[in-house]
């Protein structure tokens, strides 16, 4: 708690400096800080988190993309802002002062939303890192709360896309599955009391796969006492997941259960507060339910769904070498990276399957396993404690 009080004392003067450097500069003089810092915080954003991923010790993580980002930032703002300079001095020679205020409140208020967006895509590269410390601090913090509740959707969305570049979840793409068929997702009440009340348990699972040299992201849920259930491919290749819930807490885990034929998961989390789901049958054809999950790796969402099939094809193991059944939903619904081990829901908010793919041929059609999948390995997790091993990472 301390420390996320501390990183919002520091947002906040950051935030007040860059504001009050606007003010004086003026639009004219600090776009071109705004794009030089832009271009640092891209370089970062990518550069930082490939270069960490192949330090094995979380302080060593933090020490690289920290250094690296600082430099990053730090160089293409000073070349901004050596041109920002020349091109305020035109202005105010060849300017009244009229339009030169205006030109100051809009440097304000222009270089105040910039560093704010550009404050949480920091934060969110620094989340992938894996290292719960870190990790906690962050989702603690009241400032960065603010800026994603004011962020307009249309913003929010951009900035995911940007995201999934520097994702590596994993998605598994399924072809030729639709028929005839058209999707159509319902309407139905995403942000009703039961499907809220289950989003609490809906966790987002990050981590670093050091072999691939990348950082991985995906979603689970609790499925009993301090159990997750994922995929296997949101983790394969991580040895220390960390796992963050709804509520601020941000715990490390330990895989206990590992599946790579059926992309199934159990993360064992010592600590964990939120309430395990309870378990549904598999839904019929033609039935409403929702997707819930960290889409991209961002913040929470949940979509609606629609049961349009369910089946027994042959579906490939997560390293696309072995096929063999596995019963799964045909869903029409929109699934997205860092969507994949997120719970399909019921309407009355129980777990009915668990999310896995997308459609190669319609971007609204989705896949998920069904109860007959998943049952057995819910049955066993609160038994399992024993660390296994992840497998090899998937290259991205």
């Amino acid at each position: 708690m301390l420390a996320s009080v501390l990183l919002d004392l520091l947002l906040l003067v950051t935030l007040a400096s860059y504001t009050a450097f606007g003010y004086r500069n003026g639009l004219s003089g600090s776009v071109f800080v705004i794009v030089g810092v832009v271009i640092g915080v891209i370089a970062a954003f990518f550069l930082a988190p490939l270069v960490a991923s192949v330090v094995p010790s979380p302080v060593g993580r933090l020490l690289v993309t920290l250094i690296l980002a600082i430099g990053l930032i730090a160089a293409a703002q000073s070349g901004g802002a050596q041109l920002g300079r020349r091109v305020r001095a035109g202005v105010e020679k060849t300017a009244g002062s009229r339009l030169s205020m205006a030109d100051k409140v809009a440097g304000a208020v222009v270089t105040a939303i910039a560093s704010a967006l550009l404050i949480s895509t920091v934060a969110f590269s620094l989340l992938q890192l894996g290292v719960p410390a870190l990790s906690r601090t962050i989702s603690g913090s009241a400032v960065l709360k603010v800026i994603t509740k004011l962020t307009p959707d249309p913003v929010a969305a951009w900035l995911a896309e940007i995201r999934s570049a520097a994702l590596q979840a994993g998605l598994p793409i399924i072809s030729g599955a639709l028929g005839n068929q058209k999707a159509v997702i319902p309407n139905i009440d995403a942000g009703s009391a039961a499907l809220t009340r289950a989003g609490h348990s809906v966790v987002r699972i990050t981590g670093n796969a050091f072999a691939c040299g990348q950082s991985q992201a995906g979603s689970g849920f609790v499925v009993a006492d301090d159990r997750v259930i994922t995929n296997a491919h949101v983790v394969a290749g991580v040895s220390e997941p960390t796992i963050e819930v709804p509520n601020g807490q941000v715990l490390a885990g330990r895989i206990v259960y590992f599946d790579p034929t059926d992309d199934l998961a159990v993360i064992a989390v010592p600590g964990l507060s939120a309430t395990p789901l309870p378990l549904s049958n598999t839904l019929p054809t033609g039935t409403d339910a929702a997707v819930e999950g960290y889409p991209y790796g961002g913040p929470f969402a949940a979509g609606a769904a629609d049961v349009m099939s369910v089946s027994a094809p042959r579906v490939s193991n997560i390293y696309g070498t072995k096929y063999s059944p596995r019963e799964v939903y045909t869903l029409a619904t929109r699934v997205r990276e860092g969507n994949s081990g997120g719970p399909l829901l019921s309407l009355d908010g129980e777990v009915a399957g668990v999310v896995f793919a997308r459609s190669e041929e319609d971007p609204n059609v989705g896949f998920a396993m069904t109860m007959t999948e998943v049952d057995p390995v819910a049955e066993r997790a609160p038994a399992l404690n024993q660390t296994v091993s992840s497998g090899n990472c998937i290259r991205g």
